[in-house]
């Protein structure tokens, strides 16, 4: 990006005055005025104006107002990996520090007494199923017996009675099987969501319960990242005047951020504001902002004290 440089020229006066300008600016580049003798006003600053565009190095600049805010370094989204069955840890799938995605399995558990409990579920379901077809076919019988007037009404309607606890049996039996299948996939434990893992807190062998809620590992989502900083009530208010508007998306709109790392390095990767929050803290009179970068190198970690430069452009 080219380097602006501001010139000032006076809106009113003689026509020597803004021809002065113009010499002014042809010098910062280097040339000069092929004209030496003092053209109109208006045409100096018709002149003016290409010279100022077609020079490298020179420009209309825009009113910025720039702030500069103390910031943190703050994960995305962060979540606590926790067992969701009882059992023993068996085999550990990841290494500290590790990307992983939504669904990839960090943990599993022995599973052989839940793929034992899947076992008698299906029988008990299989079963029951054949209770149900037995049921059904003396219903049946039933009501053919019963249009040629061959059976009491009662014993007709008893088999009827019969075949929905049958049928009831079979739909509770379903939940079981359901509900140990579901134990079954849970002891393959794996990544709610996608960001870096850290170290294990659990050895292969460790036996771990749903009820304690023992953590087995952390994930940190990275890339974006936030970075929280507190901006003092009238700094805000500032920006709102500047900008004409009371709105906060407005604002963020029109704002652009920039982060200054400790080593004194400008962050390349720019940022854009996320929410603001809703309270005032009344020790300090700040109130607390979010903003979100892109963190592809991992360079930006939680916890890392930063300096927040906002820029409004008017």
């Amino acid at each position: 990006m080219m380097d602006l440089a501001i010139v000032r020229y006076p809106r009113t006066g003689s026509a020597k005055a803004v021809y002065s300008a113009l010499n002014q600016i042809c010098e910062m580049s280097g040339g000069k005025l092929l004209c030496s003798r003092s053209p109109s006003r208006a045409a100096c600053a018709f002149a003016l104006y290409v010279v100022i565009w077609l020079i490298p190095g020179v420009g209309i600049a825009s009113e910025v107002l720039e702030q500069r805010f103390d910031g943190i370094v703050a994960p995305r989204q962060w979540v606590q990996v926790v067992p969701k069955v009882d059992g023993v840890i068996s085999r550990i799938l990841f290494a500290p520090g590790q990307r992983v995605s939504k669904g990839d399995v960090l943990f599993e558990m022995d599973a052989d007494d839940y793929a034992i409990d899947v076992r008698v579920a299906q029988s008990e379901l299989a079963e029951a199923r054949a209770r149900l077809s037995m049921a059904e076919d003396a219903a049946e019988r039933q009501a053919e017996l019963l249009k040629k007037n061959a059976t009491a009404k009662q014993l007709a309607r008893q088999t009827e009675i019969e075949v929905e606890i049958a049928r009831a049996i079979v739909a509770r039996n379903e939940s079981a099987l359901a509900k140990a299948q579901l134990a079954l996939s849970r002891t393959h434990i794996a990544a709610p969501l996608s960001g870096t893992v850290g170290r294990p807190h659990v050895a292969p062998g460790a036996f771990v319960e749903a009820t304690t809620g023992t953590v087995l590992a952390e994930i940190a989502q990275l890339d974006p990242i936030l970075v929280s900083f507190n901006v003092p009530y009238v700094e805000r208010q500032r920006a709102f005047d500047k900008a004409g508007t009371s709105t906060v998306s407005e604002l963020f709109q029109r704002s652009t951020l920039s982060l200054e790392l400790p080593s004194g390095r400008i962050y390349e990767h720019s940022g854009k504001p996320e929410y603001s929050g809703g309270e005032i803290d009344q020790s300090t009179g700040m109130m607390t902002l979010w903003a979100e970068f892109s963190n592809p190198g991992n360079v930006l970690v939680p916890g890392l004290k930063v300096h927040v430069i906002s820029r409004f452009i008017d």
